[in-house]
């Protein structure tokens, strides 16, 4: 007679095998990967967290306090390239500056609109989807970015709620491959106890409408890896948690204008002591995943252009090494602004060493 645990397992084992199989006809979306903790989620949360494998953020889009305020639109074309290139597409929302100020948060319809296109168009390429809320900077206490406009203090939880609760139904019949993850990099007034808090509050509100949609939460310190200790994670087995990393900074950030003081340029990557401050963070998460049984997803990683780009393509083998050794999926950041891009809007090309990195 088989007992529950080993019916589960066996699920799980199968479910798994159906998504490498489904997976195998594309060499660039990742080779197998060693199995993620899911003792604490259900068989398909896990096998998700499996299949998302290396994925882009559509970064400085959607997220910008203004469409195109930041140097890239979302362009039609770019599904297409992600869409054939990568098994995961992250998508940054701004949605806190394209809602009413009130507490109700009625979000803007022709913003909402953009969106729906947005993840429409890629669902249809088949990738999985990460739908966020990215740069509600003042629920942070951050200080706002130009042409983001500031609300009432009380008003600044039960907006995260109420925008979440709206987003939740407004997609609740897409496929599963929609995943949702509730803040990017809560930080400063959020770390610790408050986001414990205030978490499942907004879980609570997606999963009113969607009981069984895959949720990412991250811890706060900016989805940091030390944080997690501290994240106490919602009673629901549909979560993977979302981590960042920027290891090592000094040489990501290199030239970054608000930090150029503090990193200049010239740093390069990677050598012995860099690779171990790298291994250090992901084995500490990979500990904690196992130990608290959720999967991980290590939602950003990328480095400032002005780096050179020997040391870009180090860098971002080694993190897709690192984190793929651990059985960590990954999206890295990020696609095309000017930034931190990895492909010119203007000459229409990836840059090579980088996309190489990743994906061969």
């Amino acid at each position: 007679m088989i007992s529950v645990r080993s019916t589960a397992a066996l699920l799980a084992s199968l479910l798994l095998a159906a998504v490498a199989h489904a997976q195998s006809g594309s060499a660039s979306r990742g080779p197998a990967r060693p199995s993620p903790a899911c003792h604490a989620v259900t068989p398909e949360t896990c096998a998700t967290a499996k299949a998302l494998g290396r994925g882009i953020n559509l970064g400085n889009m959607l997220e910008a306090p203004t469409e195109g305020q930041w140097g890239v639109k979302l362009e039609p074309g770019y599904i297409d390239i992600v869409g054939k290139t990568f098994t995961t597409v992250r998508l940054p929302v701004r949605w806190s500056n394209n809602a009413a100020k009130t507490a109700d948060a009625t979000l803007d319809e022709a913003f909402a609109k953009k969106v729906d296109q947005a993840v429409d168009a890629l669902l249809a390429k088949g990738v999985y989807v990460i739908l966020n809320m990215h740069h509600y900077s003042q629920l942070s206490g951050s200080a706002l970015h130009w042409n983001e406009f500031a609300v009432e203090p009380e008003v600044l939880e039960p907006r995260l709620i109420n925008m979440w609760r709206q987003i939740a139904l407004r997609y609740k019949d897409r496929s599963p491959k929609l995943l949702f993850e509730l803040l990017n990099e809560p930080t400063g007034r959020l770390d610790g106890e408050p986001w414990n808090q205030l978490s499942p509050q907004v879980l609570a509100a997606v999963r009113a409408s969607n009981p069984t949609r895959t949720v990412l939460i991250g811890p706060g310190e900016w989805n940091g890896i030390p944080a997690l200790p501290k994240l106490r994670l919602p009673p629901d087995r549909h979560l993977i948690v979302s981590i960042h990393n920027y290891d090592p900074f000094p040489f990501t950030h290199q030239g970054v204008e608000h930090l150029a003081k503090l990193f200049p340029v010239g740093a390069t990557c990677c050598d012995a002591a860099q690779r171990k401050e790298l291994a250090n963070a992901l084995d500490s998460a990979h500990k904690w995943s196992h130990d608290m049984g959720y999967p991980l997803h290590l939602g950003e990683f990328g480095t400032h252009h002005v780096a050179d780009i020997k040391s870009r393509e180090a860098y971002a083998r080694m993190v897709r090494d690192e984190a793929e050794r651990r059985g960590i999926g990954w999206t890295y950041w990020e696609f095309a602004s000017p930034a931190f891009g990895m492909y010119s809007p203007k000459t229409g090309i990836w840059l090579e060493p980088i996309r190489r990195a990743l994906l061969e």
